[in-house]
């Protein structure tokens, strides 16, 4: 009898166990220094984009373009299959632009640490953290604003609007400023944080290896910024006529 109630314990416990540790690996991972829980990781897998067919999406490999993709992989821990997808659409939405591609993926990084489901608490999607409410016009032509969460439609509506801020400014500050909703205030922490990424995709293109601290630290996203000081975001003003 008492080797029974001893087995019936045990079996108690380890199911407790089990259950417990079922328990911890469902629930949401948390910042360690705000103890929240990352944006979107709640509904979405980070940095999947198996939701999408890329398929027609070629990467034409080039030196400087796979050690770009290298670091991306290595620097936000993405596959280095999405890293030269996102890469290689970079390229062809600057082209369409003239913009650098770098800069695409450096304001990517900014806004969402190329996770391209992301949803930020006021409604800004995608890699580009489009505002779906705001460039409806843009959207329409994809099908609708549900079309901001594609990475591909998400990078060329993004490149078409830091374009248009680049040409009203008249510099690469400016129109950085726009887009995270500074209006003109070219000394907003978000326009050295953005050159900054920009620099190191230069440097990794050219083969020079920088000393890199964690992208995660002391990065201020648009969404965020704009929610602290006040300020509309990027995607508060539409250029469209």
């Amino acid at each position: 009898m008492q080797n029974k109630t001893k087995l019936f314990l045990g079996l108690g416990v380890l199911l407790a166990a089990i259950l417990a540790l079922l328990f911890i690996l469902k629930s949401p991972v948390r910042d360690s220094s705000t103890g929240e829980a990352p944006q979107g990781q709640d509904v979405f897998p980070v940095n999947s984009l198996a939701a999408f067919d890329l398929s027609h999406v070629k990467y034409k490999e080039t030196e400087s373009k796979n050690r770009v993709a290298a670091c991306i992989s290595k620097r936000y821990k993405i596959t280095s299959d999405a890293a030269r997808k996102i890469t290689q659409l970079a390229e062809e939405v600057a082209a369409k632009h003239e913009l650098d591609p770098n800069l695409i993926l450096a304001i990517i990084a900014n806004e969402s640490k190329f996770h391209p489901l992301l949803v930020s608490p006021v409604g800004a999607l995608g890699l580009m953290q489009i505002m779906p409410n705001v460039h409806k016009r843009k959207l329409a032509v994809y099908g609708g604003e549900n079309a901001a969460l594609n990475p591909e439609v998400n990078m060329m509506i993004g490149a078409t609007i830091i374009s248009s801020f680049i040409r009203q400014t008249g510099s690469l500050e400016g129109g950085l400023a726009m887009y995270v909703g500074a209006g003109f205030d070219t000394s907003h922490p978000y326009v050295y944080k953005v050159k900054y990424e920009l620099d190191v995709f230069r440097d990794c293109a050219n083969g020079i290896v920088r000393n890199i601290p964690d992208p995660s630290a002391s990065r201020v996203n648009k969404s965020t910024a704009s929610e602290l000081e006040g300020t509309p975001t990027s995607a508060a003003e539409d250029t469209e006529k």
